[in-house]
């Protein structure tokens, strides 16, 4: 233990930076001490610097408010022993931490820098474990130490550097326009969307999805079978009816009783006529045909095939080839305020060397919620020429100019007005 204990002293010596010397503290110490955690506090207020086996942590984290709310229990002038379930909160983290813990001030001639604490699952008993630990936290100590040494020394400004920041301040007020970037796609302009004429089942899609159409072209085929039955019954029930009524009619000359049945029997061929018509033209409909010339834009076929469906529900869509149509994707920290016919620039992935102009047309003032939990603005513009549909790449929208600088800090500042 004592040759281990030699060897990290001597990796202290090689620490470069503070940053790493924090690592140090909570992963390589164990290459010494047996422990599972290790949480290094540092300053006067103890805050938490580093965890061990991370190197980021959540602040807000279960973790660090346990460790937040605990830290007041340290000695800053002797090494302690801690079980879990005596300090604060404890026992409601039996199964997520070790039950035995050791707080280990980093002290060197009276001035503490911090306290490194340590949990495992075996207690802290070895009393030549201990006095190796303490040597750990005086080492630390004297890193610590001479970090905070490092003065910077004073900066004196001479002319060039003057100069150089005249340049730097002449640069910052160039004018930049205000911009907002995002995931671009050319969209159909003016797109028909073919439906489901009524609740029945898909029995098939006839072509391929981005597959080129004519108008009057067969899309897809409903099942006909429950439609051709209830036509069956509709225009047997209307024969029905119609022998019924004229025997009435015969009748009706020397019979009062089948003369008042004639006005009934009308009323049920108008009927029966009525649902004849709505049967025959569900059977005319089970038939999807394209409205127009242009591309097909659905999901995969076999998806769609012997697929139940509902009237209304949406099949897919009749798009020219080409279109204008430029959506924009704008995440919510990348928004800025641009005028209603801003300009847009449309960097195509399919040409990166070319890009097309255009205005926007249109934008949404409520963000759409995407799969991964995620929300998006979305902004459409129309191009000065057409692309092909579904072409991607980036989008960029023009607002008003500013001063370089005041652009280049747009981003700090939406980060410290919540402060001020």
């Amino acid at each position: 233990m004592l040759a281990r204990f030699v060897a990290f002293n001597d990796r202290l010596h090689d620490v470069a930076d503070v940053e790493t010397l924090n690592f140090v503290a909570v992963n390589e110490v164990r290459n010494v001490i047996v422990y599972s955690h290790a949480v290094l506090y540092l300053d006067n207020s103890l805050k938490i610097k580093a965890l061990s086996g991370t190197p980021e942590f959540d602040s807000d984290g279960t973790y660090a408010h346990w460790l937040n709310s605990v830290k007041n229990s340290f000695s800053l002038e002797k090494i302690e022993h801690h079980v879990r379930d005596d300090l604060k909160n404890g026992q409601e983290y039996s199964e997520l931490l070790p039950p035995y813990w050791l707080s280990v001030p980093i002290n060197r001639q009276g001035k503490n820098y911090g306290i490194l604490f340590l949990g495992r699952h075996n207690d802290w008993s070895n009393l030549y474990e201990l006095a190796i630990v303490q040597r750990v936290g005086a080492a630390l100590a004297q890193s610590f130490h001479t970090f905070s040494l490092n003065v910077r020394k004073k900066i004196q400004i001479r002319k060039p550097v003057f100069l150089g920041m005249v340049v730097c301040c002449l640069i910052g007020l160039i004018p930049v326009h205000t911009t907002m970037v995002g995931r671009a796609e050319i969209v159909p302009t003016d797109p028909v969307q073919i439906v489901a004429p009524f609740e029945g089942t898909l029995m098939n899609i006839s072509l391929d999805p981005n597959q080129a159409v004519q108008k009057g072209q067969v899309l897809a085929q409903m099942d006909e079978a429950q439609i051709s039955d209830a036509l069956i019954v509709a225009r047997q029930t209307l024969a029905v009816a119609r022998v019924q009524y004229n025997a009435a009619l015969e009748s009706g000359v020397d019979d009062l009783k089948s003369r008042s049945e004639i006005g009934p029997l009308r009323d049920k061929i108008v009927s029966a006529q009525a649902d004849v018509a709505y049967q025959q033209s569900l059977l005319d409909r089970a038939s999807l045909r394209a409205p127009s010339n242009g591309i097909a834009l659905f999901a995969d076929r076999l998806s769609w095939t012997g697929k139940p469906v509902q009237p209304g529900e949406k099949i897919m869509i009749i798009a020219e080839k080409r279109s204008a149509t430029l959506k924009i994707a704008i995440a919510p920290d990348g928004l800025w305020e641009v005028p209603d016919n801003a300009s847009v620039i449309f960097y195509n992935n399919t040409r990166p060397d070319h890009s097309v102009r255009g205005v926007m047309t249109d934008r949404a003032y409520a963000p759409r919620q995407l799969g991964d939990m995620s929300s998006v603005y979305e902004f459409r513009a129309k191009l000065d020429t057409d692309a092909q549909l579904g072409d991607e790449g980036t989008g960029k929208i023009l607002g008003a100019r500013m001063p370089l600088i005041f652009w280049l800090l747009r981003r700090p500042w939406h980060t410290l007005r919540v402060w001020l």
